[in-house]
């Protein structure tokens, strides 16, 4: 029997003067992990979403029109605005809120530190290739197509190998690269190929990361817990 655990961090309750606020598309992307890392810590936080617009053309207007009037030196989605602090870029962003919230997070001892940004690089390698992958609107004129796979699969192996030594990821701890691994292994999982089922450690990897800890999932109204609506659908069943 598989035994869920909900998150009891002592940060969960934090009262904040103000409250942070998370701009990025009317998607999960990137903005995903940096939600995954706020809801397991129980940080209060809001969203400027931006609308995309349909596939393959999409129209990124709405964003265009606003990204020079918010202050932030390097105009980017994600961003995370916390008072007068505003910060862009994915990896940034979960290094502050770590800082901020749980340094633990981050590693605690400096070989550990160093496993957590090895594999933020490589984890930010392979979702850079991936994206390419799905995203090109012909895949056949795709510089180096066969190359790019052949990256996102080492990829993916070598993460299975390194889990087969640790419970999560960088570490036998958990740390905020695992919330960045789990939504890149479930995007390819689900829009490329079943390497959940090819590498079956990985699918009890991700389902021990989402389910252990709190997963946010974007809905018409709010961000809500996957544990809370695994819940629903049981009882409904």
């Amino acid at each position: 029997m598989q035994v869920l655990y909900l998150n009891i961090s002592p940060y969960h309750n934090i009262m904040e003067n103000k409250e942070l606020i998370l701009g990025y598309w009317n998607t999960r992307g990137l903005a995903e992990p940096i939600r995954l890392l706020l809801e397991h810590l129980g940080v209060h936080y809001s969203e400027e979403s931006y609308e995309l617009g349909n596939a393959p053309d999409f129209n990124p207007e709405q964003w265009m029109s606003k990204r020079s009037s918010l202050g932030l030196d390097f105009p980017n989605l994600p961003y995370l605005i916390d008072g007068s602090l505003k910060l862009t870029e994915c990896l940034a962003i979960m290094r502050y809120i770590c800082h901020k919230y749980d340094p633990k997070l981050l590693g605690t001892k400096l070989e550990e530190q160093a496993n957590v940004d090895m594999l933020a690089g490589v984890l930010y390698d392979l979702n850079g290739n991936k994206s390419k992958l799905m995203y090109a609107k012909d895949l056949d004129k795709l510089m180096f197509p066969s190359f790019m796979k052949e990256k996102v699969d080492n990829a993916v192996k070598n993460i299975a190998k390194a889990l087969e030594t640790r419970k999560h990821v960088a570490d036998d701890k958990l740390t905020f690269v695992d919330f960045y691994c789990v939504e890149i292994l479930e995007s390819i999982n689900d829009l490329m190929e079943p390497i959940f089922t090819t590498y079956p450690i990985l699918g009890h990897y991700y389902k021990a990361v989402s389910y252990t800890h709190l997963r946010a999932h974007e809905t018409v109204l709010d961000l809500v817990c996957r544990l809370l609506l695994e819940k629903k659908k049981k009882k409904k069943k």
